[in-house]
Parts: structure tokens; sequence; C-alpha cells
């Protein structure tokens, strides 16, 4: 019988996997060369900007309003709307036309907001629904992370082939977009449809649920001390993947006094090469009975930390990179985390909504950081975000050491049974 239940569980789990990294490795494909692109069209840094902010905008209103109709109509339908969405955004990023960019980045914010609420939401609730162990959720979570590191690693060296070999920076953006349709017959094919409400109230209002999402945000300071981190740590992490690129080539130029193009393909890479080693970090704490609240705080002080090295050596290319590098090396610690927590905190009936919106405040305040992207030194941005992530930090030190509130679900450890 145990044989029996590991094999259906690594069944379940793989099945998962196979769709999680498909859909990822469309996003990471448009990751390194998304700035240079624009860049290539002739837009400066405040149009990159601007469209940058209307995704996030389109994240936190429409993303908010489709993700929540997903707990009424089905996860399984918005997982394949946002790979209509994904890849639509995609192909329409081939032309250098700035009001159908506009069109594109709307598109793109809605899928965001789809792809880190309805995919985490469809397997928690099968997950629970087929009666597996509930330490195996963050044990999911981690190896996802960790291959999403491997991916992340491949996406960026086929990016950098695909703008060799074709001569034109927009490529990338061809082959995502052909990933996503491999990721849509993926889900077609193997997934089941699920909800967030029980079978016989799934005609429920969409509005229903977003107000009892809202209600569930505002009764319960677990929730929204998690969100404060979240809001913190992915808006640094947002504003990073726009900076990123016009940061490191003003440290190449002070540093050599040339402007040449970097290999950002492979930059992206060794990034995400960090990215795993952070999911993997995660993973052997967790099982040495670290609980995730300290993992999660860890991250976000790390991450601050980052922040601060790229202020302090902005002018050296070779410490700018290893800042770099540290950053992304707290994502991976950082998503496993925070995804554990939120699958013990949120109720499964609002999961989606909740974590829709949760990513509001997020969405906001990247915006209002990159609004004045053009009136702020690159320098005092990162500031502002290494002062974001050591508070966060501190907040969820504080829920970690909370007496009256129960500790940090802690991961048991795994069998080698359950181990890819």
């Amino acid at each position: 019988m145990i044989t029996t239940a590991n094999e259906s569980f690594s069944k379940f789990r793989n099945n998962y996997l196979a769709v999680y990294l498909t859909v990822m490795m469309s996003d990471w494909l448009q990751g390194p060369y998304l700035y240079a692109l624009y860049q290539s069209y002739g837009f400066v840094m405040y149009d990159i900007a601007v469209l940058f902010i209307i995704g996030f905008v389109s994240s936190a209103v429409f993303g908010t309003l489709v993700a929540n109709t997903a707990d009424v109509w089905g996860r399984k339908r918005m997982a394949l709307l946002f790979c209509l969405t994904s890849s639509t955004a995609s192909m329409i990023r081939l032309t250098n036309n700035y009001h159908y960019l506009i069109g594109s980045h709307l598109l793109s914010g809605l899928s965001t907001a789809l792809l880190y609420c309805v995919f985490e939401a469809w397997y928690i609730s099968q997950h629970q629904r087929k009666g597996f162990a509930p330490a195996l959720i963050g044990a999911t979570f981690s190896t996802a992370i960790f291959l999403n590191g491997l991916v992340a690693i491949l996406a960026g060296v086929v990016a950098n082939l695909a703008v060799e070999w074709s001569g034109s920076l927009a490529s990338p953006f061809v082959v995502s977009a052909g990933t996503l349709a491999l990721a849509g017959l993926l889900i077609t094919s193997s997934w089941e449809e699920n909800y967030g409400e029980s079978q016989t109230n799934r005609t429920g209002s969409v509005l229903k649920s977003m107000l009892e999402g809202l209600i569930v945000l505002k009764s319960d300071i677990n929730i929204l001390s998690l969100g404060m981190a979240q809001t913190v740590f992915e808006c640094c992490m947002y504003t990073f993947v726009l900076l990123y690129t016009p940061t490191l080539e003003k440290a190449i130029r002070d540093s050599s006094g040339r402007h040449s193009l970097f290999p950002l393909g492979y930059l992206f890479s060794a990034m995400m090469f960090c990215s795993m080693l952070g999911s993997l970090a995660f993973k052997l704490l967790s099982n040495r009975n670290f609980y995730t609240d300290t993992l999660l705080s860890t991250a976000l002080l790390v991450a601050g930390s980052s922040f601060s090295f790229i202020v302090l050596n902005n002018s050296d290319a070779t410490y700018t990179i290893l800042a770099f590098l540290l950053f992304e090396f707290t994502t991976g610690m950082y998503f496993p985390s925070i995804g554990t927590l939120r699958a013990q905190a949120i109720p499964e009936q609002n999961r989606t909504g909740v974590m829709a919106f949760l990513r509001v405040p997020m969405n906001f305040a990247v915006c209002a950081i990159l609004l004045n992207v053009d009136s702020l030194p690159t320098e005092s941005i990162f500031q502002i975000c290494s002062v974001l992530c050591f508070s966060g930090g501190m907040v969820i030190l504080w829920r970690a050491l909370d007496p009256n509130r129960q500790v940090g679900y802690n991961p048991a450890k795994m069998e080698e049974s359950h181990e890819l």
C-alpha cells in the first residue's frame, strides 16, 4: 500500500511539474532580452518603464478580477487562459509599434497574475483532495523551484543561441510562444478541473468570491504579514528585473571605459543557477528542522544586503554581478518558503482570490518606484529596495518569534521514494 501511495503521489507531482516547468520556461525565455529588445526599437528608459508599469497595473486590476474567477469558474480553464494571453503578448512584441506594445503589456500583466496564483492553487487543491501528506506540499514546491532554476538556466542559453542564430533580439519571444502552445496541450490532456467552492456552489458569483477573499485578508494578521513580505520582496524583484541590464551596462562602462554588448543570456543562466542553489538550501535547511518562517526572514534580510552591495559597488562590474548572483540566491529560498506558508495559512475555498489580492499592493509599489525611474538615480532605487527587504525580514522574524502564534510550518523530512 505504501509503495502504491508513493507511486500515486510521484505520478501526480511529476504531472504538475511537467506543466509548471513548461510554463516557466516560456516566461524565462522572455527575460534576458526584453529590455535590450526595447532599446533596439529606439525606446528610452522612461518609455520602457511605462510599459512595465502598464503591465503591473494590469496585473493588479484585471489580473485580480480574472484570478478571482478561477475559484468559481475553474483553475484549469484559467491556466489555459494564461497560455493564450501570454503567447499573444509574446507575439505582439515582434512589432516596434509602441501602442501595440501597450496592449502586449496589458495582456502580460493579466497572464502574470494568473501564473502566480492559478497553478499553485490548482496543485494545492488537488494535493489535498487526493489525501497526500501536507508535508509533501512544501517538498513539491522546493523541488519545483530547484528544477525551475535548471529550466531558467536552459532558457538563458536557448535565448542567447536563438539571438545568435537568428540575429534578432525578438527570436526568444517566438520560442516562448511555441512553448506555451505545448503547455496548453499538456494542461488540456492531463489536468482535472478544480474549484475553490464545492460542486454545489460552483455557480457562485465572482463578486462573492472577491468579497470573501477580502474578509479573510482583513481578519487574519498571519496572512497579512505574509502579504507584507510578499509585497516588499517581489516589488524589489520586479524592480531589479527592469534595472539590472542598465545597471550592469553602467558598471561595465565605469570599469573599462568601453561600451560592449554583454552576453545577457549567459548572465541570466548564471543568476538562475544561483536561484537553484537557494532552493536547494531551503530544502536542506528544512530537513535540518529550520522553520520556514526563519528561512523566509533570512531570504529577505540577505536580499536587503545584496541591494546594499549593489549601491556600494555600482562602478565595479565584477562586484555588481556578484551582488546580482547573491540576490538571485535569495529568490530560490524565498519562493518555496512563501509558497509553503501560504499553503498553510490561506483557506482552500478562497485560495486563488486571496493570493491575487496579495499581489495588488506589490504591483502598485512597483509602479510607484518605476514612475520615478527618470528622476531618481539607480543607486537611490536600490537603496529603497534594500530598506524594504530589511523591513520585510524583520516583520517575518517578529512573526516567527510571536509566542501567541503557532510556529512556522516545518516540512517533514522526505523519504527517498519521494525525491526526483
